[in-house]
């Protein structure tokens, strides 16, 4: 197993690819069709170039192209491995409200690429959207994963994020870790600043933030009632498309994963 920021120093120009997880044998992958085929007809990749490949949850490996066939096949032969490359230290899930103004793709996209671990759609009381049907919510989760996948390869991480399906609020919130912290950002004269809110080294972080038109007063103080704290980003008034990564951002800075 070789040393994180070792690998991560020598393989930072490397190009990244994913690949099935339990799909190595004896030191050697295959790589997936799709991704076979952008190394060799995209990439123009050749035997012997040294490239990084990732399983999704959290295995890394470099390698080198030991063969290739026609368009789309790719054997690579693998040199080391090292666990959580290019992963923040800090488990953060991000807990986000529907709405019917914004595609949820953004925030996947953009919070993968800021080192979410989590994704949870929150159905809320001012989300204005329904998914009553099973086959179009699995094609959404469908589509939310391969978003994912590309913003994992692109910011060079090794874990590809849960996303849940689309939740309750009542319900999410009634399954907070009382230990974790837990924010709820929310624009009013009790919250308080980021600046102000303890966050001492923690292992996981829970971030909730609400739909465009935001959160109900009883929802507020429900999650108050778990034990979040409400937090103010200030008298600016965001998108919500634009509010979860910044909030991602703005946390994730003030714990030491930004510098």
């Amino acid at each position: 197993m070789a040393d994180s920021q070792d690998f991560q120093d020598l393989m930072m120009d490397a190009p990244i690819f994913y690949i099935e997880p339990d799909s190595v044998t004896d030191d050697r992958v295959i790589l997936p069709d799709t991704e076979g085929h952008h190394a060799i007809s995209v990439m123009r990749l050749a035997r012997g170039e040294l490239i990084v490949v990732i399983d999704g949850l959290g295995n890394a490996w470099r390698g080198e192209i030991a063969a290739t066939s026609g368009r789309k096949k790719v054997e690579i032969a693998l040199h080391s491995q090292v666990r959580n490359f290019g992963e923040p230290n800090v488990r953060l899930t991000l807990a986000c409200g529907l709405s019917t103004g914004y595609k949820f793709d953004s925030i996947v996209q953009k919070g993968t690429e800021l080192g979410v671990s989590r994704f949870v759609p929150l159905i809320t009381e001012k989300s204005k959207v329904k998914i009553d049907d099973p086959r179009r919510a699995r094609t959404k989760l469908t589509r939310y994963e391969k978003v994912a996948l590309a913003a994992v390869k692109q910011c060079r991480r090794s874990f590809r994020p849960e996303i849940t399906r689309p939740v309750a609020f009542e319900r999410y919130v009634g399954e907070i870790d009382s230990e974790t912290p837990t924010l709820i950002f929310h624009p009013s004269r009790d919250s308080v600043a980021l600046d102000n809110v303890p966050l001492d080294s923690p292992s996981r972080v829970n971030l909730i933030v609400g739909p465009e038109s935001g959160f109900s007063p009883s929802e507020v103080e429900t999650a108050r009632d778990r034990g979040a704290i409400s937090v103010s980003l200030g008298t600016r008034i965001l998108r919500a498309e634009n509010a979860g990564p910044v909030i991602c951002a703005l946390v994730m800075d003030r714990l030491g994963e930004l510098r």
